[in-house]
């Protein structure tokens, strides 16, 4: 008997006109794997925007589920083929893509290599239960990212946050496994090759997030069932919108279709 998954994905009415984009494809990946879905839209959330990931995730760590798939509502899944329970590493609770020079093609600027929290793949356990009411406890520490630097924190990635030294001997590390980079792509700044999921963090402009993300979703399904060189060939074009959108430096040039693999 396979796993059972939930998609989870929570936002409020400031994010709302992005879910018209993200919510279907997330019902779309569900209904080709047999993953249930689980869409939480309202504005009384007891803290600010970064942390209603938080209270989501702990509301259904009490349900019946194997795994919790976390999805930013940001976050476009733009392929079907790969079914997330074959990412999941035994012996670990909570994965997370680490962008870093051996995992991603990293296209910001003096980017910090670090786990982006915007997807996470979580077994539902005792420990990942306390984690995440750690996290909560533990709060809002002084720095702008919010719950992703309170879980940075917890696992000792200190120097990362600029707050201390890093802390390697952390517990909780051994309980976290890496994803493959085409499960968070967030586009204009850390790339893969061929993504399963388009994140578009990071754009502080709502209307220039909207557009960017208005033409993701609207030629998915032209791009899904298309060759690896047309989409990896658009995924580029798409990171270098939002690079001129956002005022970033444009990247050196694309690699060919198969010239490099995440590690």
């Amino acid at each position: 008997m396979k796993h059972s998954v939930c998609i989870l994905t929570a936002y409020n009415s400031t994010l709302q006109p992005l879910a018209a984009f993200t919510v279907p494809r997330m019902h779309a990946f569900a209904a080709a794997h047999g993953y249930q879905v689980r869409v939480v839209f309202k504005d009384q959330w007891q803290r600010g925007d970064t942390w209603i990931k938080i209270e989501a995730i702990r509301a259904v760590l009490e349900d019946n589920f194997d795994f919790i798939f976390w999805v930013d509502i940001d976050a476009l899944i733009v392929r079907r083929d790969v079914d997330v329970r074959t990412a999941a590493v035994d012996g670990a609770d909570l994965h997370m893509v680490w962008h870093g020079p051996k995992t991603s093609l990293l296209q910001g600027i003096d980017f910090e290599p670090q786990y982006n929290c915007g997807i996470m793949l979580i077994r539902v356990t005792s420990w990942s239960r306390d984690f995440f009411k750690r996290v909560w406890d533990v709060g809002q520490l002084a720095h702008p990212w919010g719950d992703q630097a309170t879980i940075l924190h917890l696992l000792g990635y200190d120097n990362i946050l600029e707050l201390g030294p890093e802390r390697p001997e952390e517990p909780d590390r051994s309980r976290v496994a890496r994803l493959d980079s085409a499960w968070n792509a967030v586009l204009g700044v850390a790339m893969a090759p061929d993504p399963i999921i388009h994140h578009h963090a990071g754009v502080s402009n709502l209307a220039t997030r909207f557009r960017l993300m208005e033409v993701d979703a609207r030629t998915v399904g032209l791009r899904e069932a298309a060759s690896l060189e047309l989409r990896q060939a658009f995924s580029w074009q798409l990171s270098l919108w939002r690079q001129d959108a956002t005022g970033l430096i444009p990247p050196t040039l694309a690699p060919s279709a198969g010239t490099w693999s995440a590690a």
